[in-house]
């Protein structure tokens, strides 16, 4: 039997008609714009027309023709069904009751259901609309051992916190609240409980805790600080965690629940070599910011450092955007940790922020990037940029920058957008033009480009390039799977067209998007380091 979506609220409105009008308004805009430009490039008496571009006439025959289509066209094509996807099924232990996670194609909406077996329709439980994107990272519904009650995260309050609802009665609570995320969530065999990891005590540390279902009275497991993860016995009476500090990767530990005292480290991997090297310990710091709310962060200082002797600074930019690194957990940017140390002992001072659209710190954080990628995190680099003047005495003449993937990205538009604002920048793998990379990715934050090119042309670096001031260096693996080599190479064309000067790009024929050979490693990060030395050094 086929399931109708039409009962889901708000499945037949549209969220994007606002965009869709805002992008009517501009391309046409475009087009006067582009018209005006054709019509003054042509010689002031000649009537030949140039073959290579059309004339400002044309131009706008162009545009009539679009307005003399049938405007219930647009209106057909504005009421077509929404694509939707079955992202979750789930059934209860009786398998007489199933939970379905739906979500759009455009990722505006999600809805919990269950399906009266019966009626052969589909029952929501619960609909979110959230105007920019669905978080990823929610919980999908799962039943309790009582087959009645379904469990969830969402970010209805605004921060991912759990959910329970009783199907019978559609009776829903909220168990956890606050500014911090709950992930990781395990049932007690009997539902009695609900096991999370979360960020309660700090925004960058996570620790292990539990809630009762029916009281709503949580409970903290452990208190080791730094990142923690775990999985619980079968048995339900020890926690095995997986527990890192900055300068700790991680180990694995045991801990009886209930007793903090018992935690027990069970693993020693790192060797005395590494343990013995003069690696720097980051320090946490927040950085005030133009967008009202701190900015998290890590700061690496020379040995001795003296903030009254002008010193220059190099801010980190991690990936992936949607990504947590000023956790006080060991790093996934492990090499970067170590370039740090070697930056510090040369003299820099490093910060390494969870700029605007990071994870861990709640939904308006994470989509401030909406529609106009490469400008909110921009600020909160200009925002470090100030700090470290302030705070620790760098030179703000003296600042560079540098990144992978999102954070090649935001170098680009960094030096692109806000030119003399830092000295130089290393540009890794880095995306150039959203509308070539993946559309999982990117529909989420700039919609598709049909629907809203101008938020791709306000978010691509290569539609900024003519801002080009400062050193740049471009890296990029000539395999990269993820983000093509192709951007690298239209970005290096159009640098050349606008005649830009003191830029280069270094290829490395044989690696993807994460290099596998040490000697590739190693010489990117000596062409990074060269270009500050060159660049920051007095």
């Amino acid at each position: 039997h086929d399931l109708s979506y039409d009962e889901l609220p708000d499945y037949k409105s549209d969220p994007l008609a606002d965009v869709r009008a805002e992008n009517e308004v501009w391309k046409a805009e475009q087009a006067e714009q582009a018209a005006a430009k054709v019509d003054s490039d042509q010689p002031a008496k000649s009537s030949e027309k140039s073959d290579s571009q059309p004339s400002a006439n044309n131009a706008e025959e162009g545009n009539s023709e679009k307005e003399s289509k049938p405007a219930d066209d647009k209106a057909k094509k504005e009421q077509a069904p929404r694509a939707i996807s079955v992202s979750a099924i789930n059934w209860n232990d009786l398998g007489n009751q199933v939970c379905l996670e739906l979500r759009t194609a455009d990722n505006k909406d999600r809805w919990i259901t269950t399906i009266d077996l019966r009626a052969k329709k589909l029952n929501t439980i619960v609909h979110r609309r959230d105007p920019a994107w669905i978080n990823w990272n929610v919980a999908s519904p799962r039943w309790l051992a009582d087959s009645q009650t379904i469990y969830y995260t969402t970010e209805a309050s605004g921060y991912a916190h759990l959910y329970v609802t009783h199907i019978p009665s559609n009776a829903t609570r909220q168990l956890t609240s606050g500014e911090y995320v709950t992930r990781n969530v395990t049932p007690s065999r009997d539902g009695q409980f609900l096991y999370y990891k979360a960020n309660a005590p700090h925004p960058g540390i996570y620790e292990i805790y539990r809630v009762n279902v029916a009281s709503g009275q949580q409970e903290q497991l452990t208190q080791l600080g730094g990142d923690n993860d775990y999985a619980l016995s079968p048995d339900e009476t020890k926690l095995l965690l997986t527990h890192s500090t900055a300068m700790s990767p991680p180990e694995l530990w045991i801990q009886t629940i209930g007793d903090h005292a018992s935690a027990t480290q069970l693993t020693r991997t790192v060797s005395a070599e590494f343990s013995g090297l003069p690696w720097i310990a980051p320090q946490y710091v927040t950085v005030p910011s133009r967008a009202g709310r701190p900015i998290h962060a890590r700061l690496y200082l020379p040995p001795g450092h003296d903030s009254s002797k002008p010193a220059p600074a190099v801010i980190f930019i991690h990936g992936a955007g949607y990504l947590q690194n000023a956790h006080q957990g060991w790093s996934n940017y492990f090499r970067e940790f170590m370039f740090h140390s070697l930056l510090a002992h040369r003299g820099y001072v490093v910060l390494d922020m969870d700029y605007r659209g990071s994870a861990g710190y709640g939904r308006d954080w994470r989509t401030a990037i909406y529609r106009q990628m490469g400008h909110p995190e921009i600020d909160d680099l200009e925002d470090g940029r100030t700090w470290l003047n302030q705070s620790q005495g760098v030179d703000p003449e003296r600042v560079g920058i540098y990144g992978g993937s999102y954070g090649g990205f935001m170098t680009l538009m960094a030096l692109f957008t806000r030119p003399d604002t830092f000295a130089c920048g290393a540009a890794l793998r880095p995306v150039t033009d959203w509308a070539h990379y993946n559309h999982g990715y990117t529909s989420n934050i700039l919609n598709t480009p049909d629907v809203d090119p101008m938020a791709y042309a306000k978010s691509s670096p290569i539609e900024w390039a003519e801002g080009l001031k400062d050193p740049l260096l471009i890296c990029h693996g000539m395999v990269d799977d993820n983000v093509f080599f192709k951007d690298t190479a239209r970005l290096a064309q159009r640098l050349i067209e606008l005649r830009k000067e003191d830029w280069e790009v270094a290829m490395y024929p044989v690696e993807a998007h994460g290099f596998t050979r040490s000697s590739s490693w190693y010489d990117e990060y000596r062409r990074i380091l060269e270009l500050f030395e060159r660049h920051l050094k007095p």
